[in-house]
């Protein structure tokens, strides 16, 4: 069984257990077009990451399940290297407030989604993937965006000054996480944002010495670096 014809199984095997009595059924219940969702639970077309995300949420199905990524063979990953076109898949698996501090929790696996990304930027790095939410980075990343990042690992993976980070801060029971700009004042690291609103025009969090060893205080450190972003289009779909 190829592919195609696996994800259309599933698919069809996540339209029953959720109630559907046929392809229509689901189709008008949920407001798409019939042709179409038909065409991807029969195989004749093939359907992709955003489509997993919309029917994962109407079926109550993990995106990457419907998108059979656990067929996915290892040794694809030994292509990196060579193959300069060669994509990998990441699971978003939280969002990020901009500019803000907001409690982390990470989303319950049904409400994952996968992402298309390419080769690891560093050899043996770590990555994770979240979505960006709110305004206060939004002169360079608009809200919504699918963040790809790697963790920092000092003495292998380090932030520089100009990084756009993921900086985590815990006091107590509670952890928060921001998405800001790295910057140096002095000898302290700063986190900036870049934002059209005035409002958020003073929003500087100083986070410590510029040095590896002192990169975070007590409660306050960098856990990743965003490598790219990707503008998701799922708000303009009906």
């Amino acid at each position: 069984m190829n592919g195609r014809d696996e994800r259309a199984r599933r698919l069809t095997q996540a339209r029953t257990e959720a109630g559907y009595p046929s392809a229509a059924a689901a189709a008008k219940a949920r407001g798409w077009t019939v042709s179409t969702y038909n065409s991807h639970e029969n195989g004749t077309r093939g359907f992709g990451a955003d489509e997993a995300v919309i029917y994962g949420r109407a079926f109550r199905k993990n995106p990457g399940w419907l998108l059979a990524l656990d067929m996915v063979q290892a040794p694809q990953v030994e292509l990196v290297s060579s193959v300069s076109k060669q994509t990998e898949v990441l699971m978003v698996q939280a969002s990020v407030a901009a500019g803000v501090w907001r409690e982390h929790a990470d989303w319950p696996q049904d409400e994952w989604y996968p992402i298309e990304v390419g080769p690891p930027p560093f050899a043996g790095a770590e990555r994770f993937a979240v979505r960006m939410e709110g305004r206060s980075m939004d002169k360079t990343i608009p809200p919504g965006s699918n963040l790809e990042c790697v963790r920092v690992a000092y003495g292998h993976i380090e932030p520089q000054v100009g990084d756009l980070v993921i900086a985590e801060r815990t006091a107590h029971d509670l952890t928060e996480m921001t998405c800001k700009r790295l910057d140096q004042d002095g000898e302290d690291w700063v986190l900036r944002c870049e934002s059209t609103d005035p409002k958020f025009a003073d929003g500087v969090l100083r986070i410590g010495r510029a040095s590896i060893d002192h990169s975070s205080d007590d409660e306050t450190r960098i856990i990743g670096i965003v490598v790219n972003a990707q503008q998701s289009h799922l708000n303009r779909r009906r």
